[in-house]
């Protein structure tokens, strides 16, 4: 009787003790709710993506977007232009700065690789790239302190920002840039 006690008593332990492992995170598509956890800054000026037709593909959507900002030199992205407005963000959002940064440093440093299914479209490459480091470096105080923001947090900390046409079961596995070798578990 004594032995089904202490058996019983075990896996009560275990229980609880399970309860409170946090489940692992799968990189993969990024979670939608990190949009509502995340107190994403308006870095698009609304007169200009107003000015680009909403039935346009991603890549001429960017690219639109780009030119009304006055951040596109030809078919090449402005990096200075680009630079510039986010200085200016990083300055009226001081809690974005270290992002901007990052941003700065991974995604204007250099030419870009594509970012996604979308070749030869930088504006595209940028922004995603952009997207990516500020999911990456987003400062604590821009979280929402939410339970249901936990899991979503641990993904940003964990795996790459991969647009979610990496995952289109038409594209090849591995062939998005960020997405080559994307960890299954912390």
């Amino acid at each position: 009787m004594m032995k089904y006690l202490f058996v019983l008593i075990g896996l009560s332990i275990a229980t609880c003790e399970a309860d409170n492992i946090a489940s692992p995170v799968l990189c993969g598509v990024t979670p939608n709710a990190i949009y509502q956890c995340l107190g994403t800054p308006k870095v698009v000026k609304k007169e200009a993506s107003s000015q680009c037709d909403s039935d346009l593909g991603e890549c001429e959507k960017m690219s639109c977007i780009f030119s009304k900002s006055g951040w596109m030199k030809g078919n090449k992205v402005d990096k200075e232009e680009f630079a510039a407005h986010f200085d200016q963000f990083a300055k009226e959002n001081p809690d974005w700065k270290v992002a901007v940064e990052h941003m700065k440093s991974n995604c204007l440093s250099s030419d870009l690789p594509p970012q996604g299914v979308h070749l030869n479209c930088p504006a595209y490459d940028v922004m995603i790239c952009a997207f990516a480091n500020f999911i990456k470096g987003a400062p604590a105080s821009q979280w929402s302190s939410s339970s249901q923001c936990e899991y979503p947090r641990r993904f940003a900390a964990s795996c790459p920002v991969c647009p979610t046409a990496c995952f289109a079961s038409a594209i090849p596995i591995g062939s998005c840039n960020a997405c080559l070798s994307l960890p299954r578990s912390p």
